[in-house]
């Protein structure tokens, strides 16, 4: 008589041939090389974790200035290769993080927009557990990051989620690829929200200074391979070069003059994010960041701080900017020909 696999035996079989295969993939994963797809620079004599904590195992130390593979870049650690093994260093000192190539996509971290609208008459939004509405102006621009069910996400100041308006009140134009765009097309578009209030101190000042900044930063063009560099076209942040005073946010607040315009840097420092460029200088305001962006993705500027991209695309670019009652918007197209 034919006799059949126990139940008993079937089942040890089986847990046999998972064990097998779960030990294949574990071989797999660690026998697969991870390649670090950026780098970083070091700023600050510091020690390496073997995972992000302060109390990890230490690795070594790295000197400042050290520059470094970056597999991830986190909030508060960043994975980096250190001497063939993978290490972790606080976020707050490593510096430039960026593409190795710059062609392969987008900085760590960075979400990425879709189109820009112009808003064509006065409209407002309401971000999730805000009591009152934001105002928006006929006139105005808005980067957009998701278009759906007829409206219009876009992330506001640093909130997780993002606010929408009806795609009925805006034009929109798409952004082109880089490697598909023609002369005058836009590759990408970038906002910032900002408070037209005349009671807070000093904040009268610093929308003057961000609509002269603004209009200087328009019509600017990057050849192909050139530096910009952003204090050659906005510093020095005195009096005498048109600036008012206004609360500085690097460091301790203060009053100074050019206030607002580190706001300006940091909307068009989030176009360079996302289109092919190589970072040559850039700095933070501190780890914590600014109330109008995400930590880690400002950045500062002053008479002795700069921030400066090489264009690497194979043209020229051109910058646009438009600032209208509390909304700004930088523009990057490809320039004409």
């Amino acid at each position: 008589m034919r006799r059949g696999i126990s139940r008993g035996a079937l089942a040890a079989a089986l847990a046999l041939a998972l064990l097998l295969l779960a030990a294949c993939a574990a071989l797999a994963e660690d026998t697969e090389e991870e390649t670090a797809a950026y780098y970083g620079v070091i700023g600050k004599r510091m020690s390496v974790q073997k995972w992000g904590a302060d109390d990890a195992p230490t690795l070594g130390t790295l000197e400042a200035g050290t520059v470094v593979d970056v597999y991830k870049k986190g909030r508060t650690w960043t994975q980096i290769d250190f001497g063939g093994q993978k290490g972790s260093v606080k976020t707050k000192f490593i510096e430039l993080v960026q593409r190795k190539n710059p062609f392969d996509g987008p900085m760590p971290g960075v979400s990425s927009h879709v189109a820009v609208g112009y808003v064509l008459s006065d409209t407002s939004f309401t971000p999730e557990g805000y009591r009152y509405p934001i105002a928006l102006s006929a006139g105005s621009w808005l980067s957009i990051e998701e278009i759906r069910d007829g409206r219009a996400y876009f992330p506001y100041r640093r909130e997780t989620e993002n606010a929408s308006v009806s795609t009925a009140n805006l034009k929109i134009y798409d952004f082109v690829p880089w490697d598909e765009a023609q002369p005058g097309d836009l590759l990408y578009a970038f906002t910032t929200f900002y408070s037209m209030s005349t009671t807070k101190e000093g904040n009268e000042g610093r929308v003057y200074n961000i609509a002269l900044a603004s209009e200087r930063l328009s019509d600017i063009h990057v050849g192909a391979g050139e530096l910009f560099s952003f204090n050659a076209i906005c510093a020095p942040y005195s009096k005498e070069n048109g600036y008012r005073a206004a609360p500085i946010l690097s460091g301790e607040s203060s009053m100074g003059y050019g206030g607002g315009v580190c706001q300006i840097c940091s909307t068009i420092y989030n176009i360079v994010l996302r289109i092919p460029t190589v970072i040559v200088d850039m700095n933070w305001h501190s780890q914590a960041g600014t109330s109008y962006l995400p930590a880690g993705f400002d950045a500062t500027v002053s008479d002795s701080k700069d921030m400066v991209f090489r264009n690497v695309l194979p043209y020229g670019l051109r910058i646009e900017f438009e600032s209208l009652d509390g909304v700004m918007t930088a523009f990057m197209f490809r320039d004409y020909e």
